[in-house]
């Protein structure tokens, strides 16, 4: 709405005689002086309305924290300096964690390093201190950089300011820092690992000395959790070996305490409903709440397929006026863990007949947030909140050690939380998460009622959302989100099968929902991500996209788009599918729906097929059959400003796009160089668009 600028006359005794001298005399000055505050009101009101648009500047100080302007007699004032913070509190040293969550991690390690040497660690925030402050850290401290690589080589959030800094730091300010780093990665990227890489070598260059070999984790066969143990392995034999650290065996000192609470009713208990922590500015913009969303249909999309499971699910989103989505976004889906697999864990621990009796948890330290919601049960905490069927690392297996309740028990997780080959193979041998470790070692309801629950949650992650890419259309179905989704189940050698958390949740839910024996639960909780993975503005702009497996399911979504705009009469430009699955029996997914598009002339699509285990012939992939059409490709994406989208793995999508930047490089006589500026300036301009995993 346009407001105009309306110049008022001033008001006087005057304008006030003129104003009033018709008034009928019947009219008392009570009469007159309600209608001037009611005017007076409705002036306010519309003079507020001038500015209701605008945001009031100051509004920020109702949601500071009002004992950030409290001077407490004695209290420690606030430093960005972390060389002078470390002084305050006299640790030896400070761990810079640079990734978008790893809170409960960084926490973990300073408390380790307490508990093994008596030595105070600081968990810091790179962005709560000045950058140029790191250089005041003490020759006698180390600093321990732990960072994360997202994207195209990118840093985390909490990293930023320090990254920018290291680009135009000058000199040696770094002279007297000693340092270790550890990289959080996966190979399957292009950049892996590139962010340790460049922290690492600016700190160098500004005099700062390494003390160990840059450590790499790589998350692509899910080796994190392993090479961190190698790095911290290394990290406390310099300790000893060059810091004078004594080490000596842990005690566990818990950072929780859990109370039964009989006295608390059930409707003030969470007892499995949708919760989250809470979500900071950012997350909160691109996050919707947690909802319980009605099933409103499934079905399989292979009834005929002998190893798989193929499930399309459609959820309602009508009891929620406020849940919106778009083309594109995702649906983080909050799984259950199986109930066999949650009495197995109740049974070992002793806990099976206090299932539902609720607990309250508390923590207690400032540095230990929450992970779970309180008060609630432990039936609920293991079935909703906690992943309890999470492989367990070495280093959980060594905390349990201490409360083993056998020797023999003591002897086995002693022997696999040292030993990485026997740990390895028990894990190849079996399903080992918690209960089944527990079970394993020593067998027996209540064989583990002396291991503190505290210990139990510490140890155990939360539950994590899982992401699918919605494979419907905002535009055709507003208030209906539609999902793909594989049945994964992992094999081991042997027997042994690690099912997939969330998809089996989801098979569940689908066989309750078509009648089947079992549970009558047909809700899913539930919430929309939004994503940047959008079809151009204008439908006649082309579009080329690359799919493997349930990587169609975004794509889906786009054509479902451009065919209900293309018979409302808007213009649809080229449009071709790259889909790669096992042969056309098996896994084509919407084989039916895509070829009922591809005869629409209006939609101008081209869906394209590699099928890897085909009945005849020989095994074709997506990036094989790009390379045949290269010529179209290169064509549309260079002079035809197509945009460019790939959906599936990220090994997937680094063998395509390696495959179109050599044909592109060739027709264009590209150096290195100006390839690499123009596939930037692609995704800069959202050119080229990955949904990529793994």
């Amino acid at each position: 709405m346009e407001i105009q600028n309306i110049r008022l006359p001033p008001l006087s005794l005057v304008t006030f005689e003129k104003t009033f001298s018709n008034i009928p005399h019947h009219f008392q000055l009570d009469d007159v002086l309600a209608v001037l505050v009611v005017a007076a009101v409705l002036s306010t009101l519309w003079y507020l309305g001038l500015f209701w648009e605008k945001p009031d500047p100051h509004l920020y100080k109702l949601f500071e924290r009002p004992q950030a302007h409290m001077t407490d007699a004695g209290a420690t004032k606030g430093t960005r300096d972390i060389g002078e913070k470390l002084g305050q509190i006299g640790a030896d040293v400070v761990i810079f964690w640079g990734s978008q969550s790893g809170t409960a991690e960084r926490n973990r390690l300073s408390k380790e390093i307490r508990q093994r040497f008596g030595k105070k660690a600081l968990a810091a925030d790179a962005s709560d201190y000045e950058s140029a402050s790191i250089g005041n850290i003490p020759t006698s401290n180390l600093a321990v950089f732990i960072v994360s690589t997202f994207g195209e080589g990118d840093p985390s959030d909490n990293l930023q300011d320090l990254w920018s800094w290291l680009e135009t730091a000058k000199g040696t300010p770094f002279s007297s820092l000693k340092y270790v780093a550890l990289g959080l990665g996966n190979s399957n990227y292009k950049y892996f690992n590139a962010v340790v890489d460049v922290v690492a070598s600016k700190l160098n260059t500004l005099g700062a000395q390494c003390l160990l070999p840059i450590g790499k984790a790589d998350d692509a066969q899910g080796q994190t959790e392993e090479h961190y143990l190698d790095f911290k392995a290394a990290l406390f034999q310099l300790f000893k070996d060059k810091m004078g650290f004594e080490e000596h065996d842990p005690v566990y000192e818990p950072a929780i305490t859990l109370v039964e609470d009989n006295s608390l009713e059930p409707i003030d208990v969470y007892n499995g409903e949708p919760w989250s922590p809470n979500k900071d500015r950012k997350t909160a913009r691109i996050m919707s709440p947690v909802h319980s969303l009605p099933i409103k249909a499934t079905r399989e999309l292979f009834d005929d397929s002998k190893d798989r499971n193929f499930i399309h699910m459609e959820v309602d989103l009508s009891e929620y006026p406020g849940l919106k989505y778009k083309t594109g976004d995702h649906l983080g889906i909050w799984p259950e863990n199986p109930k066999p697999e949650v009495e197995r864990l109740l049974r070992s621990l002793g806990k099976l007949s206090a299932a539902s009796s609720p607990v309250s948890l508390r923590s207690l330290d400032e540095e230990t947030k929450l992970k779970v919601p309180t008060p609630t049960t432990l039936e609920a905490l293991f079935g909703n909140y906690l992943e309890i069927c999470a492989a367990v690392p070495r280093e959980t297996i060594a905390s349990l050690v201490q409360f083993a309740p056998t020797s023999a028990a003591k002897d086995v997780l002693t022997a696999i939380s040292n030993d990485k080959a026997a740990y390895e193979k028990l894990s190849d041998s079996m399903y080992l998460n918690l209960g089944r470790l527990l079970e394993y070692t020593a067998p027996g309801e209540g064989a583990w009622k002396d291991i503190p629950l505290s210990l139990v949650v510490e140890a155990l992650p939360a539950m994590q959302p899982r992401y699918y890419s919605i494979s419907s259309s905002s535009v055709v179905h507003a208030r209906q989100i539609a999902i793909t989704a594989v049945v994964s189940d992992k094999k081991m050698q042997g027997e042994a099968i690690i099912p997939g958390l969330c998809t089996n949740h989801l098979l569940g839910l689908q066989r309750s929902f078509l009648g089947e024996p079992g549970s009558m639960q047909t809700t899913i909780n539930a919430h929309v991500r939004k994503s940047t993975f959008k079809m151009p503005a204008s439908m006649a702009q082309p579009i080329i996209m690359v799919a493997a497996g349930t990587g169609v399911a975004p794509f889906r979504a786009f054509l479902q788009e451009r065919e209900r705009l293309s018979k409302m009469g808007r213009e649809i430009g080229r449009t071709i599918l790259f889909f790669g699955c096992r042969n056309e029996k098996q896994d084509f997914l919407y084989a039916n729906e895509l070829r009922e598009w591809a005869s629409i002339p209006e939609m101008s699509l081209s869906v394209i097929t590699a099928f890897s285990r085909p009945d005849d012939g020989e095994k074709v992939y997506v990036q094989d059959r790009v390379k045949e059409c290269a010529d179209e490709v290169c064509d549309l994406i260079t002079d035809k400003e197509a945009s460019f989208y790939i959906c599936d793995s990220a090994a997937m999508a680094r063998d395509v796009s390696k495959v179109v930047g050599e044909q592109v490089q060739q027709r264009l006589g590209l150096d290195e160089m100006r390839l690499r500026e123009f596939m930037d300036k692609q995704k800069r301009i959202r050119r080229w668009q990955q949904d990529v995993w793994g």
